[in-house]
């Protein structure tokens, strides 16, 4: 059975913010998928609902990791694989923290800010652990949800475009990887 659609109007300037985003960080999803998705989490909020899913991840000092999170560390030619399953770190079936994950590749201590490589769930890309760090250090954080009651009907557009804006930066940050696709365990790096 098809799902009956209906169109509805967005600032092209905001559309095109989105697609840009979704194909910086490597996110193959359609822009319109990602803008149903945010609709539907602000409709929980607005209804004080939880929504559907709590986000399982791992916290690495001030960074959260969403489960299904890839961690990379290449030493000697040779490339070692960690993920986060649930709210662990999981390297070989057994526990353990970055760190230690660095420590048993290597064999010794390592800065693991360093040599780490992140690739989170939905994106194409590895990013260095650092470099993810310090996006989170340097913000921006999206500001606080305005208050909104989903009743209120003389609710300025504004809101409603903030609300949206906020969501689409939660989503973004607990998207999983897309069902049924493999992907390469490889490097893919844009061309610098």
């Amino acid at each position: 059975m098809s799902r009956k659609l209906v169109s509805v109007q967005i600032p092209s300037a905001l559309f095109l913010e989105l697609a840009s985003y979704l194909q910086e960080f490597g996110d193959e999803r359609d822009p319109a998928e990602v803008v149903e998705a945010a609709l539907a989490s602000w409709l929980c909020v607005a209804r004080g609902q939880m929504p559907e899913a709590e986000v399982r991840r791992y916290q690495w000092k001030r960074l959260f990791l969403p489960e299904s999170t890839e961690l990379k560390m290449s030493y000697r030619g040779t490339n070692a694989f960690a993920e986060v399953v649930g709210d662990s770190l999981v390297y070989q079936g057994q526990l353990t923290t970055p760190n230690q994950f660095v420590a048993e590749v290597a064999g010794t201590a390592r800065n693991a800010w360093e040599v780490l490589w992140l690739r989170l769930p939905g994106q194409r890309y590895w990013k260095n652990a650092r470099f993810i760090r310090n996006e989170i250090l340097r913000g921006p954080y999206p500001a606080p949800l305005p208050e909104f009651r989903a009743h209120d009907t003389t609710a300025s557009p504004a809101v409603m475009a903030h609300s949206l804006r906020n969501a689409l930066v939660l989503i973004e940050k607990a998207s999983t990887r897309r069902h049924g696709k493999m992907e390469r365990r490889t490097d893919v790096l844009p061309d610098d």
